[in-house]
This record gives structure tokens, C-alpha cells and sequence, in this order.
């Protein structure tokens, strides 16, 4: 008996931005099983973040389609489209420039309920007490605004926004990117172990193969214009 994949890739196609000519890339056709964690590896410049973007429906890809649940959101808009941000949550590498700079964490870390209408006054500030306390975000920092954080300290907080959403599926693009080597291991251990309790499917991108390999269930090269998979 065969089981329709969380989300399905056919054919995407995603051509150079700006005068350049040519495709970044072609046919790329894959899939990501619930709660299955799957890595891109490709060197800077390849494509993996326009992909990574065509995925978590941020950008449209110029060819193909993307599934969800066997159903095709490729063009999805409007209150569709808004719903299905739920369902796939992004976060990018740069951790500043998705956070409001001038807004406190609490605030930020309740944004994306009151956006979506999830739970009361009071069941909100409980989910975002929760989050913050399982990535160590104490009081102190929840009071902080986010252009008086670290780099390693906004990639979390946009970590627990994301996933206080309950997504089925986090896409992630380079995280691992202007973080100090000691806290790359640790913060990707925890957001797989975060999505494993959750049976939230993963998939993320990165420039390093010993990562990928250490931390997801697959792993797939994009090289060339096309995506194979990595033994």
C-alpha cells in the first residue's frame, strides 16, 4: 500500500534573477515523508536557498509544482495561502532581518498565534512561556529587543516562533551559516530533537556535508543545476 508524501517536488525549475541567463535549476523532483528530516548540500550560489524558498511557498518557482498531502499549493494565494503558512514554516539564515528590531522577544515569539488566532490571551502566553523556556530564553532576554541580541541568540528565537506554530514541516536555509563553530552542533541537536517530538518532517540546507550527514535522515547534493541523492 503506498503512503502519499507529506510533500512532493515535481520538475521544479528556477531560472537566473536579474540580466544573467540560464536556470539555477531544473528538474528537481523529490519528496519528504512526515516527520523525515532531509538535508541539501551545495556549495554557495547553487540554488539551495531559492529552493528552499520555492518550498516553503515564499517563492514561485518559474516551472514545476509542489504538493502538499498530494494537493498542489504551488500557486496558492490569499486566505489558502495563509493557512498553508501554518502548515510550513521558514526560517532564514539571517535571523535579524526576520525579526521586528524595535519589537521586545515576548512580542515577537507571540506574533505568529495572534496571527492565526490560536488560543486565548492567556493560552498564548503560556505557549510562548513554554518555547522560550525549552530554548532557553529566560525572562531577562524575553524583555530584550531583538537588534540587542547575538546572531546566535536571534537564530533561536526565530527557531521557537516557528515551531511554536506546531508546523508539519520546517524549512530551514543556511542556520548553521555566521554562527561560532561551537554552537552550530548543538543548535541543529536541538531543533531535530524539537521536530522529532513534534513528528515534524525537516528539511534544511547547508554547505557542509559532515553536517547533513550527522543530523538528517537523507541527504541530497544540488550540483549543476540538479539534485541527486548524497550517500
Amino acid at each position: 500500500m503506498s503512503v502519499t508524501p507529506l510533500l512532493q517536488l515535481e520538475n521544479l525549475r528556477q531560472a537566473v534573477g536579474g540580466r544573467a541567463s540560464g536556470t539555477l535549476f531544473d528538474s528537481v523532483s523529490f519528496t519528504i515523508a512526515v516527520g523525515e528530516h532531509v538535508a541539501i548540500v551545495g556549495q554557495r550560489g547553487v540554488g539551495k536557498t531559492q529552493l528552499a524558498r520555492a518550498v516553503a511557498l515564499i517563492q514561485r518557482p518559474d516551472g514545476g509544482r509542489v504538493l502538499l498531502d498530494g494537493q498542489d499549493v504551488t500557486r496558492a494565494w490569499g486566505g489558502r495561502l495563509r493557512s498553508l503558512r501554518r502548515t510550513i514554516q521558514y526560517v532564514g539564515g539571517d535571523a535579524r532581518r526576520s525579526l521586528s528590531p524595535n519589537l521586545a522577544l515576548a512580542r515577537i515569539l507571540a506574533e505568529p498565534l495572534e496571527v492565526h488566532r490560536l488560543g486565548s490571551a492567556a493560552e498564548r502566553q503560556a505557549l510562548v512561556a513554554a518555547a522560550a523556556n525549552g530554548w532557553q530564553l529566560n525572562s531577562f532576554l524575553l524583555s530584550q529587543r531583538a537588534n540587542a541580541l547575538s546572531t546566535a541568540l536571534c537564530r533561536r528565537v526565530s527557531l521557537a516562533r516557528a515551531l511554536l506554530l506546531q508546523p508539519r514541516l520546517l524549512v530551514c536555509d543556511g542556520i548553521a551559516d555566521r554562527l561560532e563553530p561551537a554552537a552550530v552542533r548543538p543548535l541543529l541537536q536541538q531543533v531535530a530533537q524539537t521536530c522529532r517530538a513534534a513528528n515534524t518532517a525537516w528539511l534544511w540546507t547547508t554547505t557542509q556535508r559532515d553536517l547533513a550527514h550527522a543530523f538528517a535522515d537523507r541527504v541530497l547534493l544540488l550540483e549543476n543545476g540538479r539534485l541527486r541523492p548524497l550517500e
